[in-house]
């Protein structure tokens, strides 16, 4: 999954959207500097773009200073933008938690017979059963997919307000969850839970870290 970006210039406008390459070639070629406004694809905000993770080592590599040392009192403004953006960003998984699990309900109910390797493992034991049960067991099957995915849509929502507990408990349910994969030796599932699980804690720290500095 390749995120993109815009770009607020010094004129007011919006440019992009971009990609990571094109930005890091733009910073080394000093149009882009580390106070300029970005929005990311998985963001609803704007953010200096010093606070983005992926570019702070571009801006770091440079030969010259690319922003003064900021006065002390101020020195805790690009970390609360970074935690913001990392909070977002976790908070996003499981959106995509949620969304292709339901793809892949509905393609199994189908009898498509494919789906996404990043998905919840109970919803396809629903699936499995409802084979068995004809149409009826079919619709109770999606019911309990549809109520399943908005469990995570709901800690989505949560999480991206701040609400550690949201992180928690989604990551609780989430890591059971690779537990059914695991069990069936779904190895690739059992990965893409891991590198999920990874990127919901770290949205969890900047949820704490956010907290801890309001």
């Amino acid at each position: 999954m390749e995120f993109t970006y815009m770009v607020r210039g010094a004129d007011g406008k919006e440019y992009g959207p971009v990609t990571l390459e094109r930005l890091t070639a733009w910073i080394r070629d000093g149009r882009l500097t580390a106070q300029q406004e970005l929005k990311r694809s998985d963001m609803e905000h704007w953010s200096p773009a010093s606070a983005f993770g992926e570019l702070q080592p571009v801006f770091s590599s440079l030969a010259a200073p690319v922003i003064a040392p900021p006065p002390i009192a101020a020195a805790s403004a690009p970390a609360h933008a970074g935690a913001a953006v990392q909070l977002k960003s976790g908070a996003s998984w499981f959106y995509w938690i949620a969304g292709l699990s339901l793809v892949n309900s509905i393609m199994s109910l189908t009898g498509s017979g494919v789906g996404f390797a990043l998905g919840l493992g109970i919803t396809r034991i629903f699936d499995g059963l409802a084979s068995g049960f004809g149409g009826a067991g079919k619709g109770i099957s999606l019911l309990l997919d549809i109520t399943v995915s908005g469990l995570f849509i709901l800690f989505g929502v949560f999480a991206g307000k701040g609400h550690t507990w949201a992180f928690i408990v989604g990551m609780i349910l989430f890591a059971l969850d690779g537990l059914i994969v695991l069990l069936a030796q779904a190895w690739l599932s059992v990965a893409l839970h891991a590198f999920a699980l990874y990127f919901l804690f770290r949205g969890f720290q900047g949820c704490r870290q956010l907290r801890a500095a309001s």
